[in-house]
């Protein structure tokens, strides 16, 4: 109800601007049950974002690896108010680091060379990061095919560093 409350009024203000007294009015408790459960209004966006990593990481470890970034953005896709809503109050950056950890895992393998894989894998997944901020500070206007395919091309180009 909590989170519930505090994702309703995100919709309508910034989060900065949402006191913990709203919150309860919204979800129509105490202080007290508020405090009992959370001690800071972000901890409740960290409690709201662990439930959706949890069920977002069961569900893409069930897909085969070429339907995991189709997957992904269908997620965001889904959750496009909560996503929008994180960005616009400059909380997005949370998000990202939730979601960060599993990425690495969902990807495949292009290096027997354990240190290669793991360096390798968060530079794409903060790739695949930068792309999905773009596409919701842009309001998940273009398709999920296209964002993929965006996504999917900017990985086969890459610039070489030198």
């Amino acid at each position: 109800m909590i989170a519930d409350a505090l994702f309703s009024l995100m919709k309508r203000k910034p989060f900065r601007q949402i006191s913990v007294t709203e919150i309860c009015e919204e979800a129509a408790i105490g202080r007290k049950t508020f405090y009992r459960n959370f001690e800071l209004r972000e901890d409740v966006i960290d409690f709201q974002l662990d439930l959706m990593r949890n069920e977002y990481q069961a569900e893409l470890e069930e897909l085969p690896i070429e339907q995991r970034l189709s997957y992904h953005f269908s997620y965001i896709k889904n959750n496009a108010d909560y996503f929008i809503s994180l960005y616009q109050s400059g909380l997005d950056q949370l998000a990202y680091e939730k979601f960060a950890i599993i990425l690495p895992g969902a990807m495949p393998r292009w290096s027997d060379d354990e240190v290669e894989q793991e360096y390798r894998s968060a530079y794409i997944t903060a790739g695949i990061g930068a792309i999905q901020r773009v596409w919701i500070s842009r309001g998940c206007r273009e398709s999920i095919d296209e964002v993929v395919e965006i996504a999917r091309r900017a990985q086969e180009k890459q610039i070489p560093i030198r």
